[in-house]
């Protein structure tokens, strides 16, 4: 692990800043795909959704993915040879990045520390800590807790912004609230746009560890995601969290290689070859000798487990979020055991249409996409919550969500189909667009005014009157979340 660098104060670019030097999205070569994708190109393809265009928004997703999860050729947080992504800089990172050069001397002898949390967005759904912890106690408490009982069921994330988005928050001191307090008071509202190559990303993780094992074994026990569900009373009032997902996959922690694994054991019964898989089916990150003082610290810190020599961290999700549009672009991920055949809210025509660049095991994982609020696409402006819903949500970071998380403002006007003649109103996670949420992202100014929440699937213009006595964030709630 490298330490941060001093550099000279007339050039403090992230690149530099930081002891991994933060890695720009490199070249998929991808025929057909480039990033920055240009704004009059994207949205030819989203307002004319031919069957071809809607193909070249899928290689553009994918595009995205190949280079994230490509291998960087550094080394960070002790773990050789890293994908892109886990070189960039963690908002906290980025805001703690010294100007003078005599604090970045100081800083310079302390190394970057891996940083999970449960995920920020679940502090939004009502009683879940209380859930959460009830949910451990309840296994402690077991003599002899059954397969079903061991799943693992909890879910780590960090976000991330890519050297271009780090720079222009750390530029712009995006993450003071002094600074957005200024632009506020200023006459603005919203925070400068951020440039058309920024990215940032959310990952989300589990630990492979012995206190999800079958005991006896090297079988860590978790549920897959089965695919988004009829949305009953039960879902409306307490969301779709991860252990009511039925089945069992199985990981075997002594296996780094590929499984031929493509299912789930729906009894949680009789782990076989069929549905127990590899390490090297996931982007993973075993713990060894050489970082597990690393991990360590991470877990007991910050995720209260036990670590040892030969558990890893493994990547379940990611969300990914480009400037390249006004609106930004909204693609996630998420691991499923068969990615040929996603479950909802990924789809066959996406995986179908997965270029070969992206590689084992990023493969893995299924891409759930949208560009747009609703269908037909509406202006920035001036458009109406009309057509048909379009539903982008991972299920790792959104799936929990009950009708309570979601309260006006925004109000929930729905989406109104000409067709048929009847309004949907989504109410839960599973029925959520990332585009119509993220639109959302703000900071209360004026304490007379309403704090804006998350929204679910419907149309939401720039210049709503909700936005009143707030700062929008460039739909990045990191910043609204962690500007101190």
């Amino acid at each position: 692990m490298h330490p941060y660098r001093l550099l000279l104060p007339a050039a403090l670019l992230l690149s530099d800043l930081a002891s991994a030097h933060p890695v720009p999205l490199p070249n998929p070569h991808i025929p057909g795909y480039s990033f920055p994708e240009s704004e009059s190109q994207l949205m030819d393809w989203i307002n004319q959704p031919t069957p071809a265009n809607t193909r070249q928004i899928y290689r553009h997703g994918w595009g995205l993915w190949a280079s994230l999860t490509a291998p960087s050729g550094q080394s960070e947080f002790d773990i050789p040879n890293v994908p892109v992504y886990l070189t960039w800089l963690t908002p906290a990172e980025v805001a703690a990045l010294p100007s003078d050069p005599e604090q970045l001397k100081a800083q310079a002898a302390t190394p970057r520390q891996l940083q999970l949390r449960v995920p920020r967005q679940f502090q939004r759904v009502p009683g879940f800590q209380e859930k959460l912890q009830a949910k451990k106690a309840e296994l402690s408490a077991k003599a002899n807790p059954s397969i079903s009982d061991m799943r693992d069921t909890s879910v780590f994330e960090m976000v991330a912004y890519d050297p271009a988005a780090a720079e222009f928050a750390r530029k712009n001191q995006l993450f003071s609230k002094a600074e957005l307090t200024k632009l506020y008071n200023a006459g603005n509202a919203s925070i400068p746009a951020f440039p058309s190559n920024a990215v940032t990303i959310k990952p989300v993780y589990k630990l492979v560890s012995k206190a999800n094992m079958i005991k006896g074994s090297s079988l860590y026990v978790m549920p897959a995601w089965p695919g988004t569900p009829k949305v009953t009373p039960d879902i409306e009032k307490n969301g779709f969290s991860e252990d009511k997902w039925p089945g069992c996959v199985y990981i075997d922690a002594k296996n780094p290689g590929k499984s031929k694994a493509d299912r789930t054991d729906p009894s949680c019964s009789h782990p076989n070859a069929s549905n127990t898989f590899a390490l090297g089916d996931f982007i993973a990150y075993p713990v060894t000798a050489d970082n597990v003082k690393q991990f360590q610290q991470l877990v007991q810190a910050q995720l209260k487990q036990s670590v040892e020599v030969g558990d890893a961290l493994i990547l379940m999700a990611m969300h990914v979020t480009t400037r390249e549009i006004t609106e930004w672009t909204w693609q996630t991920y998420f691991w499923t055991p068969n990615p040929a055949k996603p479950p909802l809210p990924g789809n066959r025509a996406a995986a179908a249409a997965r270029p070969a660049q992206v590689a084992w095991p990023a493969a893995h994982y299924a891409m759930s996409i949208g560009y747009q609020m609703v269908a037909p696409n509406q202006p920035i402006n001036g458009g109406k919550s009309v057509g048909q819903p379009v539903t982008v949500y991972n299920p790792y970071l959104e799936s929990d969500f009950n009708a309570a998380t979601f309260t006006a403002p925004p109000v929930n006007v729905g989406i109104y189909s000409p067709v048929s003649k009847r309004t949907f109103r989504g109410t839960v996670g599973v029925q959520t667009n990332c585009m119509t949420c993220h639109s959302g992202a703000s900071v209360q100014m004026d304490s007379k005014a309403s704090a804006i929440g998350y929204s679910t699937n419907f149309y939401i213009p720039r210049d709503a009157p909700m936005f009143k006595g707030n700062l929008q964030t460039d739909f990045l709630w990191s910043i609204a979340d962690d500007a101190k």
